[in-house]
């Protein structure tokens, strides 16, 4: 019995980690999508999980992943840049500029 409660809880953490392993994929791709799209350069080419969060507002109700990124736009470092990954739903960008906002859905 105990070793089918292990089991059981091995799996779970395996199937947690192939997500978020696959949510850092999609987030990486989204991210360096946009910054190619929009004239920025992706720094080190990789996304940092931030936070995992329930979204109760609005049509869609479910967990969701925030991925963050660093961008460099003409040769100067920028923090602000974020991914929200859920599931059944396109991946949507968000990059904080000098010049506001930019929001953009893949």
């Amino acid at each position: 019995m105990i070793g089918l409660f292990v089991l059981i809880i091995a799996g779970l953490g395996g199937v947690t980690w192939w997500s978020l392993l696959k949510g850092k994929e999609r987030a990486r791709y989204a991210a360096s999508i946009t910054c190619r799209e929009h004239g920025l350069v992706l720094m080190d080419d990789t996304v940092m999980l931030d936070s995992v969060q329930f979204n109760s507002e609005g049509e869609i109700r479910g967990w969701y992943l925030r991925y963050r990124f660093e961008f460099a736009r003409q040769g100067i470092l920028h923090k602000g840049g974020s991914v929200m990954i859920a599931p059944g739903r396109r991946p949507t960008v968000v990059i904080k500029t000098d010049s506001g906002q930019l929001i953009q859905e893949l």
